[in-house]
């Protein structure tokens, strides 16, 4: 009976641990969840759930799958960066003006005119990575959408001073994003989530806004805005962060699978947003909203207000200026254009 009762127990510790085994490969897989500091039907917002989400869930299975968790309905806005860094969630796909308070350099992003494939052979992502680890901890892991880029909308056509919009006396609906350009043209800036435009221009708290060039369409946005101001400025600097402790806990493996399906991204992303933009740009039309086309000196004027506004702040709040500027910005370059044709054999540079 004695012999009977351990080999009885023998038999079961080796069933336990031949348990314990199988288990290994299927708790190895870390769920990361995910959240957009955009609505989640804004198409740069879009962009990451349907494109960078599957295509590392099919590419790291095994080892990493990422669950989307909500937009704004999860976190405000410009709490998401903190939630990220508290482990409120593991991944953040964010425009960095939501950052700003912290990581101010994401300005260097947004008026720069050099692209993510660019800085990551000249050192500027390296960079940025170390950035966002100190001030953010969060690991950068992705730059997406990064040829979108911006316009001015109103509900009513502004005075014009020496050729460019003179928004003295309007308030302007603006992030971190927007806010240097508004108020250098003499508008009064508040802040409120993009997802409380539609009521704000309605209720006429503000008279205009600052916005990417795609999602207008989708937010409901065409329906107040009456003119837009062309031409467009700055480029989208909408990164994909990671909880610095969760990116550590990933095996090198993870975090190879992860890096690669970002850099793809980058490029994708690109593509995938100018197409939308395209599409939408034919419905704005068609909804009524007029251009009010700045030409020559005034164009080149205005965009350039917004840009040195936006190198003005990050001097005055970033100790990284004089690196990044460099590496981000090529004086005389223009402004990158979106090749749909190049785009689907190279990464944008």
């Amino acid at each position: 009976m004695k012999t009977h009762s351990i080999t009885k127990l023998s038999i079961l510790a080796a069933a336990s641990a031949a348990a314990a085994l199988t288990a290994v490969p299927a708790s190895a897989e870390t769920v990361l969840n995910s959240v957009t500091a955009l609505q989640r039907n804004n198409t740069i917002a879009r962009s990451f759930i349907e494109n960078y989400i599957p295509a590392a869930n099919k590419a790291c299975k095994g080892m990493v799958q990422i669950k989307y968790l909500g937009g704004q309905e999860i976190v405000p806005p410009r709490k998401a960066a903190n939630a990220l860094r508290r482990g409120q969630f593991d991944m953040l796909s964010a425009p960095t003006a939501y950052y700003i308070g912290t990581v101010p350099e994401g300005f260097a992003m947004l008026a720069g005119n050099q692209g993510p494939a660019t800085l990551r052979k000249n050192g500027g992502w390296k960079i940025l990575e170390e950035i966002y680890l100190k001030k953010a901890g969060a690991h950068l892991l992705a730059w997406g959408e990064s040829m979108t880029s911006y316009n001015m909308y109103l509900a009513k056509k502004p005075k014009m001073k020496d050729g460019i919009p003179d928004l003295t006396g309007m308030k302007m609906r603006a992030t971190g994003t927007y806010r240097p350009l508004f108020r250098a043209l003499g508008a009064t800036t508040v802040n409120i989530k993009s997802s409380e435009i539609l009521n704000a221009m309605q209720r006429k708290t503000v008279e205009g806004f600052g916005f990417p060039d795609v999602s207008i369409i989708a937010l409901g946005f065409h329906k107040v805005a009456k003119f837009r101001v062309v031409p467009n400025f700055y480029q989208t600097n909408q990164v994909v962060t990671v909880n610095k402790k969760v990116w550590d806990k990933l095996g090198k493996k993870a975090q190879a699978c992860l890096t690669k399906v970002a850099v793809e991204y980058e490029t994708k992303s690109v593509e995938w947003v100018e197409k939308n933009r395209i599409a939408e740009e034919k419905q704005l039309k068609a909804a009524g909203v007029q251009d009010i086309v700045l030409k020559g000196a005034a164009a080149a004027k205005y965009v350039d207000i917004a840009h040195q506004e936006i190198w003005k702040s990050l001097k005055a709040k970033s100790e990284y200026h004089d690196k990044l500027k460099p590496l981000l910005y090529v004086p005389g370059k223009p402004a990158r254009q979106v090749d749909l044709k190049s785009l689907s054999s190279r990464h944008n540079q």
